[in-house]
């Protein structure tokens, strides 16, 4: 291997990967980017066999990113390193081309392990992960988290990512603010989440 992508917005990533890589393969040349603009722009000018992906930079639509390598660099695999929830995350990306995803915090052998495996041409998925996608799929489920949401609880997650507050939407549904904060809670509950940014995030991650 020649070259390789690592995108990520944080220096100190960068430099970590940058370093194992240069460890893991000897001569390899590893280029930074560091939102969907620079990942375009030198994937443009070089072929990559392996893009190392961060799932939230500024100013990248992860959905539009995947979609535009799959169809304009195919040959390019795609290693997703995020430290978002693998059981929400994951399954999302592999389902939309990546052909792997680990967190940020694994021990450095098992993202070498990783690598190696998706440059082998197969998938690379954590046991977690992969206990997640073999049970959803034998329970016959889909992998949009939102879809675990009642009808309430997917109007008040829509609001809230819009940045209207808990009060604005008990006057817009014409409900207690009370019934608005527990349905925030069981959404969040339902989500795994815990914080507004993580609804944020997902509702990104899932094209809502």
């Amino acid at each position: 291997m020649n070259r390789v992508l690592i995108a990520d917005d944080h220096d100190i990533v960068r430099f970590g990967l940058t370093m194992l890589i240069q460890e893991t393969f000897p001569g390899c040349t590893p280029d930074e980017a560091w939102n969907a603009e620079s990942v375009m722009a030198m994937m443009k000018k070089n072929e990559y066999p392996l893009l190392l992906l961060d799932l939230v930079m500024p100013d990248t639509d992860p959905n539009a990113l995947l979609h535009h390598i799959r169809h304009f660099h195919s040959d390019t695999r795609v290693l997703i390193l995020s430290m978002n929830d693998e059981s929400l995350y994951g399954a999302r990306f592999i389902q939309l081309g990546a052909q792997g995803y680990i967190k940020k915090d694994a021990p450095k052998d098992e993202i070498k392990k990783a690598i190696h495996t998706v440059l082998a041409g197969k998938k690379y998925v954590s046991q977690e992960l992969g206990e997640v996608l073999v049970q959803d799929s034998l329970d016959g489920k889909k992998g949009n988290p939102f879809e675990r949401l009642s009808a309430r609880e997917f109007q008040v997650a829509m609001h809230l990512v819009q940045g209207y507050s808990q009060k604005q939407i008990s006057e817009m549904l014409q409900v207690q603010y009370g019934t608005v904060n527990t349905l925030k809670q069981r959404l969040f509950e339902k989500l795994n989440i815990e914080h507004h940014k993580d609804l944020n995030e997902l509702s990104l991650i899932y094209g809502l």
